[in-house]
């Protein structure tokens, strides 16, 4: 038997992100309301505050970040992350002020890495043909829009240079990151199912669909179980090149969860 739920935010974007959820280890610097207790018991295990009170990301943003956290084993119901989204959105988003009772000696970690390159309205609309033409939203995902089975990109520009970026396009690992891998399942009633793998242990396997429905099946009911590894992602070298490869780049660099160019 598998217990399916959906959640719209929930996608596993990176190790990077990771590193973005923070919590409590100075629970005085976090400010009160819904979502705080959870905030604190789910998370404190990982992170410092410093790292999560310097970040200012949009809904989607923290529904990535918390998804990332899932994915990595943190233990939740979801009204729980649900109600750390909210509290996350409502006092560190974009126009949140900086923290004023942050604990002395944390220094302050800045919320992007790099400055967004500026685009001006062609190069947008260009590179949002490029994204489509290529059917690059059939495995990735940019704020609501796409699959939930690749990385997704909407803030890839905070954690990766354009130099990544541009490698990532014209020249893709021949293996998936261990976070990013996905896996097909086949039921004991015949049943195949694929996602992206989020959790497995010796009982259970977790793991979300294109659509965005996290899926959990207990190891006893299947018939097969395969990790893939490869990456599916092809070269387009040959498809995207010169002047377009260098504004699709300079796009994706632009995503960075907060301000996202239209």
């Amino acid at each position: 038997m598998n217990r399916r739920c959906s959640w719209k935010g929930v996608v596993n974007v990176g190790p990077i992100l990771c590193l973005t959820f923070a919590l409590a280890s100075h629970a005085q610097s976090l400010p009160e309301g819904p979502g705080r207790a959870a905030f604190q018991r789910i998370c404190s295990s990982c992170h410092t505050v410093n790292v999560a009170t310097s970040q200012r990301l949009n809904r989607a943003g923290w529904q990535n970040v918390v998804a990332d956290m899932v994915s990595r084993g943190a233990q939740g119901t979801q009204d729980e992350f649900d109600e750390i989204v909210s509290y996350l959105s409502a006092n560190f988003g974009p126009g949140s002020p900086a923290p004023k009772n942050a604990s002395a000696g944390e220094a302050s970690v800045p919320a992007q890495t790099q400055q967004a390159p500026l685009l001006d309205a062609s190069q947008i609309a260009r590179a949002k043909e490029l994204i489509k033409a290529n059917g690059c939203l059939s495995c990735h995902r940019i704020d609501d829009n796409g699959s939930y089975v690749g990385p997704y990109l909407g803030d890839i520009g905070a954690h990766r240079s354009a130099e990544q970026i541009r490698a990532s396009v014209v020249s893709p690992s021949q293996e998936l990151a261990p976070e990013d891998r996905t896996v097909q399942l086949v039921t004991q009633d015949g049943t195949t199912v694929s996602g992206r793998l989020l959790n497995q242990d010796g009982f259970s396997v977790q793991l979300i669909d294109a659509s965005g429905h996290l899926m959990s099946f207990e190891r006893a009911n299947l018939r097969e179980f395969t990790i893939v590894t490869a990456n599916p992602m092809p070269s387009y070298a040959d498809k995207i090149a010169g002047q377009d490869l260098s504004t699709l780049v300079q796009y994706l660099e632009s995503m960075q969860g907060v301000g996202q160019p239209q």
